[in-house]
């Protein structure tokens, strides 16, 4: 079995749409949510208002196949295309974990 991957999607949200962005992140959550595979999903939002990713969605799924196979799903849909802000999407594995005692 493959090891768990991490989604991270970078996304660049001019001023003023920022609640436009979260409504349509939220909406196409409420789709890949139930595919196999899926584990859970973060979206962070940048202290900084000038910087160019203004928000980063941090996913996480059981293996890089369940994430192919629900892109491909939503792809097929032409979800993505309907996104009309640039993204950044990368798949990642755990290099290195650290805890604090």
């Amino acid at each position: 079995m493959n090891a768990p991957v991490v989604l991270i999607n970078l996304f660049s949200v001019p001023q003023a749409k920022e609640e436009e962005f979260a409504k349509m992140w939220a909406e196409a959550l409420d789709f890949i949510k139930n595919e196999p595979g899926f584990i859970d999903a973060n979206l962070h939002r940048s202290l900084d208002p000038n910087a160019r990713f203004q928000f980063i969605n941090v996913a996480h799924w059981e293996n890089q196949e369940a994430w192919q196979a629900a892109f491909d799903k939503l792809q097929a849909q032409e979800l993505t295309k309907q996104v009309p802000f640039e993204q950044i999407p990368a798949l990642y594995e755990v290099a290195v974990h650290f805890e604090r005692e």
